[in-house]
């Protein structure tokens, strides 16, 4: 007989009824398991710790998440992995009211017959937010490039010349051929 896999999200499921009024708090290793959760094709391995305090009122739950670790992407440069530092802290107010709303970025409502809040998805969208838009090898000290050096000399290779430069002895390009034309302003 086979056994059931555990499900890796279950423990960001947090039962708040019948917690006293005042602060909780909660840790995780967000790690390849929650990830693969998500259909996430940018993050390979990671290594993420989360500290979650969640303060409870009668009328609201405030979340405060600190996360810290790094996450592996890959360059957009040479193609390579590289791990990104992930260390930053976000806040989440979950209200009560009739229907489950996402006010903002920032604001939830969850209804009031709610016994747990999932942050699951909020983890997975906090650590996204925080990575950067164009994943290259971060510049070590002296600013050279972190990547692959072999890759970076191939690049340049095949690299196309720049504005002015001439694309090689014959300059066969079209704009070789528009630099040739002369206009004559007396025809």
């Amino acid at each position: 007989m086979e056994a059931f896999p555990l499900d890796p999200l279950k423990a960001y499921k947090i039962a708040f009824i019948g917690l006293s009024n005042g602060t909780h708090r909660f840790t995780f290793d967000v790690g390849p398991d929650f990830f693969a959760c998500f259909e996430s094709p940018d993050i390979g391995q990671s290594a993420i710790h989360l500290d979650v305090s969640m303060e409870k009122e009668n009328n609201m739950l405030v979340f405060d998440f600190d996360f810290g670790g790094w996450v592996e992407l890959v360059c957009g440069r040479c193609l390579d992995g590289f791990k990104a530092p992930v260390n930053h802290q976000h806040r989440l107010y979950v209200k009560f009211g009739e229907v489950h709303d996402e006010q903002s970025e920032e604001v939830v409502i969850i209804p009031h017959t709610e016994s747990h809040v999932d942050l699951a998805q909020y983890v997975y969208e906090f650590i996204h937010l925080e990575l950067p838009l164009q994943a290259v090898h971060p510049d070590d000290a002296p600013g050279v490039p972190g990547c692959d050096p072999d890759m970076l000399r191939r690049m340049k290779e095949h690299e196309p010349p720049r504005a002015g430069e001439k694309d090689g002895p014959g300059d066969d390009s079209p704009f070789g051929a528009l630099r040739k034309l002369r206009f004559d302003e007396d025809n």
